[in-house]
């Protein structure tokens, strides 16, 4: 196997002029660094990464695991834990794990087992007590947990607070009755490791305390484009007794942004008019900036838009801290993402 001294000398330079350009580093000049690299290619070396990161004591890495990065809300979420990383000098290594927990066990096993500095987790089938035997105490915070008492440091999305946001915009300008979409009958026995159920519940109680509906005042789908659009199409569709269902109700309030896109656009297919004859409301502002949603949606989206930024400072704060003092015990911290309602012209 070919190591840095034979590189060195094949590129005719000392040792330490060999490392410093396989490290990309400044001091060496361009025609000096490329002689090295071509030595290394032509000798198959790669640098042992493994023995430079234990010489330091750290990797100037962490990883983030999502469930899909294609998902504009976890691409969000990715994007700015990356730039939140970023002003640390960290690097940030990406990891999808789809929605099964035996998927996120193995990526979260081939994490722990590369080098890396800490995790930010997005789970959503693995329980933290599962983690922790899997985890130790390797530096670790978890997004959008919904355990009341996490074994690690949490960031939440404020569920309660957006949801209670949204519903008090939507009295104030004059709804009276309104339909979740996506809606589900609340059980508080429900083993939801993904954190739906306390959404929901946070959901429907803000509608009942503004006078805005009840218990059955929901319509289940998938949390989807395609799912909004089923969900409209059901909506419009005359029952047994003629009526549908979407005449009882002035507003939809979406468990996110894509249901509501989807359901537009399915009333839309209905000769439903939004905002004209009922209005939708979103909620993670997947693409919402500044105060507006972006105007290539007709109607652009209302919805209570997620502080990425917010979440993600708050994440990347608490991993350093705990990279930066490993031996120190303490009770694991909850914070609160911040959230902003999102103006458009769909409600």
């Amino acid at each position: 196997m070919a190591t840095l001294k034979d590189v060195a000398a094949l590129a005719g330079v000392s040792m330490s002029t060999a490392g410093a350009a396989m490290r990309g580093e400044d001091i060496v000049k361009a025609a000096t660094k490329e002689k090295v690299l071509a030595a290394a290619r032509e000798l198959g070396y790669s640098a042992n990464l493994s023995a430079r990161f234990l010489k330091k004591g750290s990797t100037g890495a962490i990883a983030v695991m999502v469930p899909d990065i294609l998902h504009p809300y976890y691409t969000n979420l990715v994007s700015a834990v990356c730039d939140a990383a970023g002003k640390h000098g960290l690097r940030t290594v990406i990891q999808q794990t789809g929605y099964s927990s035996t998927t996120e066990s193995d990526v979260l096993k081939q994490i722990n087992a590369t080098l890396c500095d800490g995790l930010i987790l997005n789970v959503n089938n693995v329980d933290d007590r599962h983690l922790r035997g899997m985890l130790g105490n390797h530096p670790t915070v978890l997004l959008n947990y919904p355990a009341a008492e996490p074994l690690f440091d949490t960031v939440r999305g404020a569920a309660a607070s957006g949801a209670s946001t949204a519903f008090g915009y939507l009295c104030g300008r004059g709804y009276r009755h309104a339909c979740v979409v996506g809606g589900r009958a609340f059980d508080r026995n429900d083993p939801d490791t993904s954190g739906r159920n306390d959404g929901i519940r946070y959901v429907m109680e803000a509608m009942q305390s503004n006078g805005l509906g009840g218990d059955g005042d929901f319509t289940e789908c998938n949390w989807s484009v395609a799912g909004g659009i089923e969900a409209a199409h059901a909506l419009c569709a005359a029952g047994d007794d003629g009526t549908r269902a979407v005449d009882r109700y002035d507003v939809f309030y979406c468990m996110n942004d894509l249901v509501a896109y989807g359901l537009i656009r399915g009333l839309h297919d209905e000769g439903v008019r939004v905002p004209d004859d009922v209005a939708v409301f979103g909620h993670d502002g997947i693409f919402g900036s500044g105060v507006m949603s972006p105007p290539f949606t007709v109607p652009t989206l209302t919805t209570v838009g997620i502080d990425y930024e917010d979440t993600a400072t708050k994440a990347v704060n608490m991993l350093i801290d705990q990279i930066k003092h490993p031996g120190r015990a303490r009770t694991p911290r909850i914070e609160t993402a911040r959230s902003r309602l999102i103006i458009g012209e769909s409600a």
